[in-house]
Protein backbone atom coordinates (compact mmCIF):
# COMPACT_ATOMS: atom_id res chain seq x y z
CA UNK A 1 0.00 0.00 0.00
CA UNK A 2 3.04 2.19 0.95
CA UNK A 3 4.64 2.26 -2.85
CA UNK A 4 3.46 4.37 -5.46
CA UNK A 5 2.42 2.90 -8.91
CA UNK A 6 1.65 4.85 -11.80
CA UNK A 7 -1.43 2.69 -12.46
CA UNK A 8 -2.48 1.45 -9.02
CA UNK A 9 -5.63 2.37 -8.33
CA UNK A 10 -6.60 3.69 -11.49
CA UNK A 11 -8.65 0.32 -12.78
CA UNK A 12 -12.17 -0.35 -11.37
CA UNK A 13 -11.86 -3.46 -8.46
CA UNK A 14 -15.24 -4.82 -10.39
CA UNK A 15 -14.81 -4.45 -14.12
CA UNK A 16 -11.51 -3.47 -14.41
CA UNK A 17 -11.95 -0.73 -16.28
CA UNK A 18 -9.91 2.61 -16.65
CA UNK A 19 -11.10 4.88 -13.24
CA UNK A 20 -11.28 8.67 -13.27
CA UNK A 21 -10.05 10.40 -9.73
CA UNK A 22 -13.03 13.35 -9.38
CA UNK A 23 -11.77 15.78 -6.87
CA UNK A 24 -14.48 18.05 -5.79
CA UNK A 25 -17.21 15.21 -5.44
CA UNK A 26 -18.36 13.58 -2.60
CA UNK A 27 -18.56 16.56 -0.12
CA UNK A 28 -14.76 17.84 -1.52
CA UNK A 29 -13.29 14.53 -0.28
CA UNK A 30 -13.30 13.34 -4.25
CA UNK A 31 -14.08 9.95 -5.69
CA UNK A 32 -12.74 7.59 -8.10
CA UNK A 33 -15.23 7.01 -10.99
CA UNK A 34 -16.03 3.88 -13.36
CA UNK A 35 -17.63 4.52 -16.43
CA UNK A 36 -19.52 0.98 -16.12
CA UNK A 37 -19.52 0.69 -11.92
CA UNK A 38 -20.27 4.29 -10.97
CA UNK A 39 -18.26 6.22 -7.75
CA UNK A 40 -16.35 4.92 -5.60
CA UNK A 41 -16.00 7.41 -2.38
CA UNK A 42 -14.67 4.93 -0.25
CA UNK A 43 -11.58 4.77 -1.97
CA UNK A 44 -9.00 6.54 -0.34
CA UNK A 45 -6.08 8.05 -3.14
CA UNK A 46 -3.92 10.04 -0.78
CA UNK A 47 -3.03 6.29 0.96
CA UNK A 48 -1.57 4.56 -2.26
CA UNK A 49 -1.52 6.80 -5.22
CA UNK A 50 0.70 10.10 -5.39
CA UNK A 51 -0.51 13.27 -5.28
CA UNK A 52 1.10 14.58 -8.21
CA UNK A 53 -1.34 11.82 -9.88
CA UNK A 54 -4.59 13.61 -8.53
CA UNK A 55 -3.75 16.83 -10.10
CA UNK A 56 -2.97 18.02 -13.55
CA UNK A 57 0.89 20.08 -13.82
CA UNK A 58 0.51 23.50 -13.61
CA UNK A 59 -1.10 25.74 -11.00
CA UNK A 60 -4.16 24.72 -9.72
CA UNK A 61 -7.40 26.47 -11.47
CA UNK A 62 -9.24 28.75 -10.02
CA UNK A 63 -12.40 27.01 -8.97
CA UNK A 64 -15.91 29.23 -9.76
CA UNK A 65 -17.88 31.50 -6.99
CA UNK A 66 -20.47 28.48 -5.91
CA UNK A 67 -23.89 30.86 -6.26
CA UNK A 68 -25.85 27.90 -5.05
CA UNK A 69 -27.77 28.40 -1.83
CA UNK A 70 -26.73 27.15 1.78
CA UNK A 71 -28.71 24.97 3.53
CA UNK A 72 -27.55 24.16 7.03
CA UNK A 73 -29.02 20.10 8.32
CA UNK A 74 -29.28 19.33 11.31
CA UNK A 75 -29.66 15.77 12.52
CA UNK A 76 -28.51 13.78 14.90
CA UNK A 77 -28.71 10.72 12.03
CA UNK A 78 -25.43 10.44 10.88
CA UNK A 79 -27.13 8.03 8.07
CA UNK A 80 -30.13 10.49 7.18
CA UNK A 81 -27.99 13.62 7.42
CA UNK A 82 -25.45 12.13 4.67
CA UNK A 83 -28.35 11.18 2.51
CA UNK A 84 -30.27 13.88 2.09
CA UNK A 85 -27.19 16.26 2.23
CA UNK A 86 -26.12 13.82 -0.54
CA UNK A 87 -29.62 14.56 -2.45
CA UNK A 88 -29.39 18.06 -2.17
CA UNK A 89 -25.82 18.61 -2.89
CA UNK A 90 -27.04 19.25 -6.56
CA UNK A 91 -28.71 22.13 -6.27
CA UNK A 92 -27.51 23.57 -2.65
CA UNK A 93 -24.67 23.61 -0.88
CA UNK A 94 -24.86 21.85 2.42
CA UNK A 95 -23.58 22.41 5.78
CA UNK A 96 -24.01 19.21 8.54
CA UNK A 97 -24.26 19.98 12.49
CA UNK A 98 -25.50 16.52 14.36
CA UNK A 99 -26.44 18.37 17.56
CA UNK A 100 -28.82 21.26 18.44
CA UNK A 101 -26.01 23.19 20.04
CA UNK A 102 -24.09 22.29 16.93
CA UNK A 103 -26.26 23.94 14.33
CA UNK A 104 -27.26 27.15 16.83
CA UNK A 105 -23.44 28.02 16.65
CA UNK A 106 -23.07 26.95 12.71
CA UNK A 107 -26.04 29.15 11.80
CA UNK A 108 -24.79 32.01 14.11
CA UNK A 109 -21.40 32.38 12.46
CA UNK A 110 -22.07 30.65 9.15
CA UNK A 111 -26.07 32.55 8.11
CA UNK A 112 -26.93 29.58 6.22
CA UNK A 113 -29.77 30.28 3.60
CA UNK A 114 -31.99 27.71 5.29
CA UNK A 115 -32.12 25.17 8.15
CA UNK A 116 -33.53 21.35 7.50
CA UNK A 117 -33.33 20.88 11.07
CA UNK A 118 -34.91 16.97 12.79
CA UNK A 119 -37.41 17.14 15.45
CA UNK A 120 -36.59 14.04 17.20
CA UNK A 121 -32.97 14.83 18.71
CA UNK A 122 -31.24 13.96 22.43
CA UNK A 123 -30.14 16.93 24.60
CA UNK A 124 -32.09 19.72 22.53
CA UNK A 125 -35.39 18.66 20.52
CA UNK A 126 -35.88 20.26 16.93
CA UNK A 127 -38.54 22.42 18.77
CA UNK A 128 -35.94 24.00 21.21
CA UNK A 129 -33.50 24.39 18.67
CA UNK A 130 -35.91 26.25 16.66
CA UNK A 131 -37.18 28.28 19.35
CA UNK A 132 -33.74 29.40 20.10
CA UNK A 133 -32.97 30.19 16.58
CA UNK A 134 -36.14 32.41 16.34
CA UNK A 135 -35.71 34.11 19.33
CA UNK A 136 -31.34 35.27 18.35
CA UNK A 137 -31.48 38.68 16.23
CA UNK A 138 -28.58 37.01 13.86
CA UNK A 139 -30.75 33.83 12.65
CA UNK A 140 -34.46 34.84 13.33
CA UNK A 141 -34.82 35.85 9.51
CA UNK A 142 -33.34 32.29 8.40
CA UNK A 143 -36.05 29.98 7.14
CA UNK A 144 -36.29 26.79 9.26
CA UNK A 145 -37.95 23.58 7.69
CA UNK A 146 -38.71 20.54 10.00
CA UNK A 147 -38.23 17.39 9.12
CA UNK A 148 -39.78 14.38 11.05
CA UNK A 149 -40.51 10.45 10.90
CA UNK A 150 -43.29 11.44 13.45
CA UNK A 151 -46.94 11.32 12.02
CA UNK A 152 -49.07 13.23 14.39
CA UNK A 153 -52.15 15.68 13.26
CA UNK A 154 -50.39 18.55 15.21
CA UNK A 155 -47.15 18.40 14.11
CA UNK A 156 -47.97 21.31 11.63
CA UNK A 157 -49.35 23.39 14.32
CA UNK A 158 -46.67 23.07 16.33
CA UNK A 159 -44.18 23.84 13.76
CA UNK A 160 -46.08 27.17 13.28
CA UNK A 161 -45.45 28.02 16.82
CA UNK A 162 -42.02 27.29 17.08
CA UNK A 163 -41.26 30.22 13.94
CA UNK A 164 -40.83 26.69 11.42
CA UNK A 165 -41.62 27.76 7.96
CA UNK A 166 -43.10 24.42 7.25
CA UNK A 167 -43.16 20.68 8.42
CA UNK A 168 -42.12 17.71 6.24
CA UNK A 169 -42.25 14.26 7.19
CA UNK A 170 -39.85 11.64 6.84
CA UNK A 171 -38.47 9.72 4.50
CA UNK A 172 -39.78 13.18 2.34
CA UNK A 173 -38.73 13.26 -1.64
CA UNK A 174 -35.78 15.21 -2.66
CA UNK A 175 -37.96 16.70 -4.92
CA UNK A 176 -39.99 17.71 -2.60
CA UNK A 177 -37.56 19.00 0.24
CA UNK A 178 -35.69 21.07 -2.72
CA UNK A 179 -38.84 22.94 -4.45
CA UNK A 180 -39.97 23.62 -0.24
CA UNK A 181 -36.42 24.75 0.58
CA UNK A 182 -36.85 27.18 -2.82
CA UNK A 183 -39.27 29.02 -2.01
CA UNK A 184 -38.56 29.48 1.47
CA UNK A 185 -35.32 30.83 0.71
CA UNK A 186 -37.13 33.43 -2.44
CA UNK A 187 -39.47 34.39 0.23
CA UNK A 188 -36.56 35.06 3.14
CA UNK A 189 -36.20 38.68 3.97
CA UNK A 190 -32.56 37.94 4.31
CA UNK A 191 -31.76 37.31 0.49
Amino acid sequence: MGTFKPDMGRECPYCGAPMTWIPMRWFGRGTFACEKCGEFPDLRPRAWISPDALSPPGPPPIAAADTRPRVLMIDDSTAERDLYALMLERDVQVLTASRGSEGLAIAQTERPDAIVLDVMMPEMNGWEVCRRLKSNPATASIPVVMLTAQDEPNLMDEAARNGAATLLTKPCPVEKLTSVLTSAISQSPQR
